[in-house]
Formats: structure tokens, C-alpha cells, sequence
């Protein structure tokens, strides 16, 4: 075993001080990972799964399929307000073509019969009237023929005001009341056959099928995770930027990024830099505490270079240059 002597080793050190300060300054770094842009399809509702049409892995075009819920009771929701719907606007076509003209001639005559009536009922009583000083003709006669005329009168007014009623048509009210019950139903139905749509989870971007987190049969809760997608060219990077470097970069500046298993860095474009740290808030801090803050920075990379770089790749960005 080699052995040094104390002098040997403090020489060393020494030699070491007046080295160390000659050499060039290296560039600090940012750490962070490589990230994709994650697109979640959630489920709409707690149903089996009951088709599933893309596996993990594979790439995927926006719109195509990926699982089925299942639909059976959505869809009876959709055929009952599809019945609402159809049973509102059938009320708004007949209040605004009014009422049937069999129904108008039957008032018509109801109320032509009402009005012989009612002239019948006047001469009798105008006769006895005129006999009611006689024996032929007593009071009480001649009250009754009054009683049965006021009614015929009134019989007439009744029949009179329902033909009048039904020539007009529906009041503009009720049509306007008949026009939102319509628009309601129309809304409900929409959203339902809406909803209905959500039960097959799409792809909404282009990308891969990253994660099936559930299997066919499967029930997963209201708004779980049912599929995620990786989407995009390429990746970007996830930066926790120092806060001294704040002042320095900002969106659109190009940066140094050094890759794991890469000699050389590769160029990247500041995308978006937070605006609020990513630890302790600021005000509570000394400042020696503040230099330790970062802020979350994307980063976007060249994706003929990027494109095949795994999801979580550690990466460096380089301190900018003075």
C-alpha cells in the first residue's frame, strides 16, 4: 500500500490552489426532463367498458377511437327527451295553425242553436207578459219564462265567445310560452346526444397511445383517465430555471441544452417561463434563500433531432453566456 508523507499532501493541495483559479469558469446548469404534451380522454360517466380499439404503444390519428363505454342507459335518456321534444313542437304547430275548422263549425252551430234559443225563449216571454193580467197567464209562469230567457241569453253569450275564440286562434302568449317549452326541450336533447357522443373516447390530438390505465370490463369512475396520448412532433423540455438567470432569458431566446447520452449540446427556444416559483413564495424569503428559487421554463428542441428522445430524459440547460 502506498503511502504519503503530510508535506507530500499539502504540497499537492497547494499546487492545486494556484491552479484552480487559471482555469476557465465552467457554465452552471438548469436541470429538468424532457417532457411530451399529454392529452387525457376522461370518462364521462361510471359505465363498463365495453369496446376498446387502440392498444398502448401505437400511434393515433385525431378522431380515431379508442374505448367504448357503455351506452344503453344514456341512450333511453336521449329517446325520452328525443319524445319531449317532438311532443313540444307538436303543441307549437297547433297553437300557431289554430284550431281545426271542424271545431269552428261545430261552434258555429252551437252557437246558432243557442241564438234560436234565446229568440224563442224572448217571444215566449214577451207573450206572457202581455197575458199576465189575465187568468189565462199567472205570476209564477211569468217569473219561469223570465228564468228561462236570462239563461238562454246567457247560453248564447257563452257560445258566442267561444266562436270567437276559436276564429282568432291561440293567444300570442301561449304561442311565445309553446316556443321556450320547444327551445328547452330542444337544449336538453342536445346536451343528452352530446353527452351520449363523449362515451367514445377519441383521440382529440394526433400522437401515441401512451397509457390504457384500465382494461375491457372495467367500470372507472366519473372523470377518471381512460387513455392518455403523447402528442406533438417531439418533445420539450422542463427546465427549473435559477432565479439569478431570471433577468436574462426570457420567451424566444435561444438556450443550450444538454441531452444524457449527448457529447454536444442542442439548440432549444424558450417557450414559457412561470411567473411564480416553484417553492417557497417570494416574500418570505432572505436573499440568500431567493437565489435558490427556480421557475418552471419550456423549452422547445429541434424535433428532427428530439423526435425519438424518451419521455423523461434528464437534461441541462447551460447558464446563458454573460
Amino acid at each position: 500500500m502506498m503511502s504519503f508523507s503530510i508535506p507530500y499532501l499539502l504540497g499537492g493541495l497547494s499546487l492545486l490552489m494556484l491552479i484552480g483559479p487559471s482555469c476557465s469558469k465552467q457554465r452552471e446548469e438548469a436541470l429538468g426532463t424532457l417532457e411530451w404534451d399529454r392529452i387525457n380522454g376522461r370518462a364521462v360517466d361510471s359505465e363498463t367498458i365495453v369496446e376498446i380499439y387502440a392498444k398502448e404503444g401505437e400511434p393515433v390519428e385525431r378522431g380515431q377511437k379508442i374505448l367504448k363505454l357503455d351506452t344503453r342507459v344514456q341512450e333511453a335518456q336521449v329517446a325520452r327527451l328525443r319524445a319531449n321534444m317532438e311532443q313540444a313542437s307538436w303543441n307549437l304547430q297547433q297553437l300557431q295553425h289554430g284550431y281545426r275548422s271542424e271545431e269552428i263549425a261545430r261552434a258555429q252551430a252551437e252557437f246558432e242553436g243557442a241564438q234560436a234559443n234565446r229568440k224563442a225563449m224572448e217571444i215566449e216571454y214577451q207573450r206572457k207578459q202581455e197575458l199576465k193580467d189575465s187568468t189565462a197567464v199567472s205570476q209564477r209562469e211569468v217569473n219561469l219564462s223570465a228564468n228561462a230567457y236570462a239563461q238562454s241569453q246567457a247560453k248564447e253569450q257563452a257560445a258566442k265567445e267561444q266562436l270567437n275564440m276559436l276564429k282568432k286562434g291561440y293567444r300570442k302568449e301561449e304561442i311565445e310560452q309553446a316556443k321556450s317549452h320547444l327551445a328547452a326541450a330542444q337544449a336538453e336533447l342536445n346536451h343528452a346526444k352530446e353527452q351520449l357522443s363523449r362515451y367514445t373516447v377519441t383521440a382529440e390530438r394526433a400522437g401515441l397511445l401512451d397509457s390504457l390505465p384500465f382494461k375491457l370490463g372495467d367500470k372507472p369512475p366519473v372523470g377518471a383517465v381512460v387513455s392518455t396520448i403523447l402528442a406533438g412532433k417531439a418533445p420539450w423540455a422542463r427546465v427549473y430555471l435559477p432565479a439569478p438567470w431570471l433577468s436574462r432569458i426570457k420567451a424566444g431566446d435561444q438556450v443550450d441544452i444538454m441531452v444524457d447520452g449527448r457529447e454536444q449540446p442542442i439548440q432549444g427556444t424558450v417557450r414559457h417561463i412561470e411567473s411564480n416559483a416553484s417553492f417557497t413564495p417570494y416574500y418570505t424569503l432572505s436573499e440568500e434563500d431567493r437565489s435558490r428559487l427556480s421557475y418552471v421554463t419550456e423549452i422547445d428542441l429541434d424535433p428532427e433531432i428530439a423526435k425519438d428522445f424518451p419521455l423523461g430524459l434528464p437534461v441541462r440547460m447551460l447558464e446563458p453566456h454573460e
